[in-house]
């Protein structure tokens, strides 16, 4: 169990887009924003630098090619791609073409997803986990995945009664599609989780809230469930406990702000609700085999040399 510091630090991290802030192309103030990616200002070159979002985010890249920087992750790409970012991940762009697309993003309450109804986003796992979030595609997926944007985007700038509606539609069809695309390439069958499930549940809680809560009868008390029927539930369906994916995300934030962050690493333990610096050395150092301030000098490292 984490020992949590009772009093919050103010500190400085990385850099936060939140969904506010996005003026440009076509949006409705709290549901979504669609625009050409190709024609969106930029004027901070904030994409070439680590940043993040407190929305969804998906792009349709009909050309380019270049590099993305996700987490502590290289990915590259060329021709036609579909990029997806969930709320809170880190990335950055290197473009050697530049890309030309669209683009569009929505808060978490477009699809209603909240802990008790998971609802669509439930359903599509691919938009919560940390591998990489790109998808090539080519000949007629390609085309049929740019359809769909272009016809998002012609919605998009009609102000008609019902837009919204149709905007929901439209990004509901992309969303789904991309799903069915990244199974068709998956090796072994996943099963479709449940909407209701309680292990869906329980990571759009965890999303929520981390890091102010870290304790696993938080959760269970969020969840009204009792906690070894919470853990049970996440042995059954992921493998692994409450408490392990709790630590799992600990340990993917402190690596997040390390290596992006200009924070000490006392700062960090007290930002992740560490009672004090040393406690927070034990807890990286056990699972990464190394203390906090020699994994920062590695991967920053490694970074420059890339």
């Amino acid at each position: 169990m984490v020992k949590l510091l009772k009093p919050s630090v103010p500190t400085s991290a990385v850099t936060e887009l939140p969904f506010n802030g996005y003026r440009q192309g076509y949006h409705s103030p709290g549901a979504f924003h669609v625009f050409r990616y190709h024609e969106s200002l930029d004027p901070r070159q904030v994409r070439t630098q680590p940043h993040r979002h407190d929305f969804f985010q998906i792009l349709w890249l009909d050309e380019g090619r270049g590099t993305l920087r996700c987490d502590l992750s290289v990915h590259e790409f060329s021709g036609p791609t579909l990029a997806f970012f969930s709320p809170g991940r880190l990335h950055s762009w290197n473009h050697e073409i530049e890309p030309r697309g669209v683009m569009f993003g929505f808060p978490p309450s477009f699809f209603n997803t909240d802990t008790d109804t998971p609802g669509l986003i439930g359903r599509l796992p691919y938009l919560n986990e940390n591998g990489c979030p790109l998808l090539a595609l080519a000949g007629a997926d390609a085309n049929d995945m740019a359809r769909h944007f272009a016809q998002l985007l012609t919605e998009a700038a009609r102000e008609l009664p019902g837009r919204d509606d149709i905007v929901h539609a439209y990004i509901t069809i992309i969303l789904c599609k991309t799903r069915q695309h990244l199974l068709t390439r998956e090796t072994v069958a996943r099963a479709e989780p449940s909407v209701s499930s309680l292990p869906q549940r329980f990571r759009i809680a965890l999303d929520k809230n981390f890091p102010r809560l870290q304790k696993v009868s938080d959760y269970a008390k969020l969840l009204q469930v009792s906690r070894s029927h919470l853990n049970e539930e996440l042995r059954i369906h992921t493998g692994r406990s409450a408490s392990d994916h709790i630590h799992e995300r600990l340990l993917l934030e402190a690596r997040r702000l390390l290596v992006y962050s200009p924070m000490t690493v006392a700062q960090i333990a007290y930002e992740l609700q560490f009672q004090d610096p040393s406690y927070f050395g034990r807890f990286f150092r056990l699972r990464m085999n190394m203390s906090p301030g020699c994994f920062r000098a590695q991967e920053q490292a490694r970074i420059a040399q890339a």
